[in-house]
């Protein structure tokens, strides 16, 4: 162990006790002077009641039996003095950890009571920046540092600096920066490697971090021969490569809070001052729940956003219902779609291969390029997901076809023909970016070169395009799926037409038709059209007859992170173990389709509320139990349940169920919300 791991900062005092919490082991430096008791003789530390008193060391120690740590913090009054301080608890290793803070005296009603009001605003916000401003202004408000910001992390883990507010005295008049004040850094971006994996790793177990005066003397265990690991004790001090750091960066009170997203770290909250800067326990919880609350609200105005793109993505689709009576050929059907898609992906080229045949608007690359592109992709992409680049130059299979116009290509795969894939590809410009660095990339992460905002590094970016972001890809999978279908049916109408005598071609093909047209290619249940049908014939039903029913929705909780993590392929495994595990526990008269993406809906027929919530826990019990190879950790599905009532449309029972699936996730996932019934 280092030695720099068994420093601790001064502002809270560290116990080391036994397995059974009751005899002190090791003590920081401090403990006397904080707590007013006489420091322990050579080798002989006192029981841990005639520290803090037989009431509260029982109370310790019964909390602690079996627990990995107290449920929440401890406050008592020092025997020996008049101030309150604060205690945590935990298991580390064979011993277990005291950590105790002073609490300062605080006006806990109002605190509360302003921390409501801030999350209030939050939950209010309805733009990303909006609420990433309000957040950094109403931390700082709290903490009183001088200068709050924001910075979210790229794919590539380099951070940009999206929000920020400084404290009135930050800044001069003249707009000069105060001697021993810190400079604005919005719109700036820091390199990867000043956040390594070990301190992302770090944040995700600890998410939040104070170091009140890096520049002040650590205390040290006593005795120092005690073998005790505190990397886990929120005194630790930091590490010596960390304090320099910070020290270059002219920050001397620094307190940060993890934003974990999704598919894990969004960013990180900082507050930093150029002077020592205490944060009082219940101020750091507040800031906490601050931060969570707008962490929570971004992902919800992110996925709504989103939402109306997928929608706006689907009422372009082509397979309308006048193409499914008179099926328009793919010369047709790009002719009068193409400029629709290149504004819904912001392309400035798309270009459509069939068969040996490429069909091009705008922007793009030659045809022969097109077709030796299709023939390399086929070979190397084998699975029946997008692919996409922001760099041809630099890309295997693009480097060598001239498409040097062409920075960014978007390749969806149309499985029209047993054989041979169709391709829609769509092609972006070059996008020039300068990118303005707070510190020179290049240097190392011990001597980050620090510039003032004026004189920031700038870097220029070219040879790359704009990114494919992840709900473009979607988008582009559901109108691959949809274009493929209405490619199915021209080409089944015209050998209806013109090879009526060869009945079992015919056969053959309407066959495949109807598994396009009816059934998902990839789990084998239904599609969202044939479930769409089944849900409106029910409807009919269910008014003409009174035959109550309920459609469940639901979706695998973290699905993004599986295809992440573990790669397409294991993600479309346990779709299909899914949908196989969910269609074979239904009833006869229930139906199961595939909705899009990782949802799915169950009609179940002859339903009550009653029923269908049985139904539902059912399903979500015995999903947890499903096991697919290559996945190690239980997979779990979050559902939604809307039951029919008069007046019901497809689209109203869909919303609900799908407002209800929502709430179960923001409820924590891996359970089941029922749907409020609409006002008559």
């Amino acid at each position: 162990m280092s030695k720099h791991h068994s420093l601790l900062q001064s502002f809270g005092a560290l116990l080391v006790l036994d397995a059974d919490s009751r005899r002190i082991q090791a003590i920081s430096s401090n403990v006397a002077v904080m707590l007013g008791v006489s420091a322990p003789e050579e080798g002989r530390f006192p029981m841990l009641s005639s520290v803090l008193g037989k009431r509260l060391s029982q109370r310790v120690r019964y909390e602690l039996q079996g627990q990995q740590r107290l449920p929440g913090p401890l406050t008592f009054k020092c025997p020996t003095r008049s101030n309150r301080f604060q205690l945590h608890a935990y298991r580390a290793g064979a011993h277990v950890l005291v950590e105790i803070e002073p609490l300062n005296t605080l006006g806990k009603q109002r605190l509360l009571g302003t921390v409501n009001e801030r999350l209030m605003r939050l939950a209010e916000a309805t733009h990303q920046e909006e609420l990433l401003d309000y957040l950094v202004m109403a931390v700082q408000e709290l903490t009183g540092h001088d200068r709050v910001s924001v910075c979210h992390f790229d794919s590539d883990w380099h951070g940009l600096i999206v929000a920020e507010s400084l404290s009135a005295s930050s800044v001069k008049p003249s707009g000069e920066l105060p001697l021993g004040r810190l400079p604005a850094l919005l719109g700036q971006r820091f390199p990867a490697k000043d956040f390594p994996i070990a301190l992302r790793r770090a944040y995700e177990r600890h998410p939040v971090r104070l170091i009140q005066d890096v520049a002040a003397t650590c205390e040290d265990l006593q005795p120092r021969d005690v073998a005790v690991d505190v990397s886990a004790c929120f005194l630790r001090a930091p590490a010596p490569e960390r304090q320099l750091y910070l020290q270059r960066l002219g920050v001397r009170g620094a307190l940060s809070v993890a934003m974990q997203g999704d598919a894990g770290l969004w960013g990180l909250l900082y507050c930093h001052s150029a002077t020592a800067h205490p944060v009082t326990p219940p101020v750091r919880d507040a800031v906490r729940t601050l931060v969570q609350m707008a962490t929570q609200r971004l992902l919800l105005l992110r996925a709504r956003q989103e939402a109306r793109y997928l929608q706006r993505v689907q009422d372009s689709l082509v397979l309308s219902s006048n193409n499914r009576l008179k099926p328009q050929n793919p010369y047709q059907l790009f002719t009068q779609h193409a400029d629709t898609w290149q504004s819904l992906f912001r392309a400035h080229g798309v270009a459509l291969w069939v068969k040996g045949s490429v069909y091009q608007s705008g922007n793009t690359p030659k045809p022969e390029a097109i077709s030796q592109f299709v023939t390399r992709i086929e070979k190397a992409h084998i699975h029946s997901g997008p692919w996409c680049t922001q760099e041809t130059t630099k890309e295997p299979l693009t480097s060598s076809l001239g498409m040097l116009e062409h920075s960014g290509v978007l390749a969806i795969p149309l499985p029209t023909s047993p054989t041979q894939r169709s391709w829609l590809i769509f092609f972006r410009p070059e996008q020039v970016e300068t990118l303005y660095w707070a510190m020179q990339p290049s240097s190392s992460p011990l001597h980050p070169l620090m510039l003032s905002p004026s004189a920031a590094w700038c870097e220029e970016v070219t040879g790359k395009s704009e990114a494919w972001q992840r709900v473009e890809r979607l988008a582009a999978m559901d109108l691959g799926e949809d274009l493929t279908l209405a490619i199915s049916a021209y080409e089944i109408s015209t050998l209806n037409m013109h090879l009526e005598r060869e009945r079992k071609a015919l056969a053959d093909a309407n066959q495949r038709l109807e598994q396009l047209a009816h059934f998902d290619p990839l789990t084998q249940v239904w599609n969202r059209y044939r479930i769409e049908q089944a849900i409106d014939a029910q409807l009919v039903a269910a008014q003409r007859y009174g035959a109550a029913f309920a459609l469940l929705l639901f979706d695998v909780d973290h699905f993004k992170q599986i295809n992440d993590t573990l790669g397409h392929s294991v993600g479309d495994d346990v779709l299909v173990s899914l949908a196989r595990l969910v269609e074979n526990s239904l009833r006869g008269c229930d139906h199961l389709g595939r909705w899009g993406g990782e949802e799915f809906v169950v009609l179940a027929t002859h339903s009550n509320m009653e029923a269908a919530e049985g139904l539902a826990e059912r399903l979500r019990s015995l999903v947890a139990t499903l096991y697919v190879n290559g996945l190690d950790q239980p997979m779990t599905v979050s559902i939604g349940v809307a039951v029919w009532q008069h007046g019901d449309s497809c689209k109203t029972l869909i919303a609900r169920a799908d407002t209800a699936m929502y709430q179960a996730k923001r409820n924590g996932r891996n359970r089941v919300e029922i749907a409020a019934k609409s006002a008559p």
